[in-house]
């Protein structure tokens, strides 16, 4: 056990009690649970290979209960990793982790843009190649990660996706950015789903990423915390900051203008030790960012 774990463990016993009071404040709420969705066809734009799982998990779980056909577009190749593996022995565990979690999810289809990991772009062939899947899919939502996030692949997802819809006037479905290293503020979020029920294929979905370095227990803590938003409270929801094709390219463009440096500004809320730092770190500019570019589609 290295010393970060070392000290990690001398002030759980002080840091779990106070995190559960002020997360619970933090999150309390009188939204209502969107359950059992009627939808046909969802596209999800997910950078890498677990992002699917961690931010709308439970939600295409139950999209798949009701009917729906979901299908997941990973955007990067998954070759990245702080891991002894090489970048193909990464790319191929991915991939097979993927086939498992394909069947706990219930997706429909699953396909690979497989630009490289850590540099995803928005360029011309990437632009066709996702106008063509939306074109095909015919999706009434779509899912992906906010602009605002630590990683940079998170963020140039969500701004391939508003350059490719600017070039597509006639799509009518809604956009909803789904959490991953950044927590939404409460107050920006607009769609609040149970997922009490299918919270437990989400957890077995998180144990099939072997590849993975990271810890997953953080996110998982946060779909109970967001349950608090629901009135009446639920077991676990995941919320979403949902638009419409004006307002998600408005909201790209306007903070691709700021030009902030988002991995410097936040910090990854996966483990539950440091939700609080997480969450917390630039909360305030964080919320103005999501205030100043609102104009969501509920």
């Amino acid at each position: 056990m290295n010393k970060k774990e070392l000290l990690m463990n001398a002030v759980r016993p002080v840091n779990a009690p106070v995190t559960n009071v002020i997360l619970g404040r933090h999150y309390s709420g009188d939204m209502e649970a969107v359950k059992n969705e009627k939808v046909n066809n969802v596209l999800v734009l997910a950078p890498h290979m677990d992002d699917e799982t961690i931010g709308p998990g439970g939600t295409l779980r139950q999209h798949a209960e009701q009917g729906a056909n979901i299908h997941c577009l990973f955007i990067t190749d998954g070759g990245s990793s702080v891991s002894d593996r090489s970048a193909e022995e990464l790319m191929a565990l991915r991939r097979n982790e993927i086939d498992k979690v394909q069947e706990i999810l219930g997706l429909a289809s699953v396909t690979y843009m497989n630009q490289p990991d850590g540099q995803v772009k928005s360029t011309r062939e990437s632009m066709e190649l996702l106008k063509e899947k939306i074109n095909t899919i015919q999706p009434e939502l779509i899912y992906c990660t906010p602009y605002i996030d630590a990683h940079v692949d998170h963020t140039a997802t969500a701004k391939l996706l508003s350059d490719t819809l600017k070039e597509m006037e006639n799509f009518k479905g809604n956009i909803r950015m789904y959490e991953i290293n950044c927590a939404f503020p409460p107050s920006a979020i607009n769609v609040l789903v149970d997922t009490s029920a299918q919270h437990a294929k989400k957890v077995e979905a998180t144990e099939v990423f072997d590849s993975q370095a990271i810890a997953f227990d953080g996110f998982l803590r946060l779909n109970q915390y967001k349950g608090k938003l629901a009135e009446p409270n639920v077991q676990t929801a995941e919320g979403f900051v949902q638009w419409d094709r004006r307002g998600f390219i408005n909201h790209c463009e306007t903070l691709e203008k700021m030009e902030y440096n988002f991995p410097r500004s936040f910090k990854q809320v996966n483990r539950t030790d440091t939700l609080l730092w997480a969450i917390f770190k630039n909360y305030a500019m964080k919320k103005d960012l999501y205030r100043k570019t609102s104009n969501p589609s509920t």
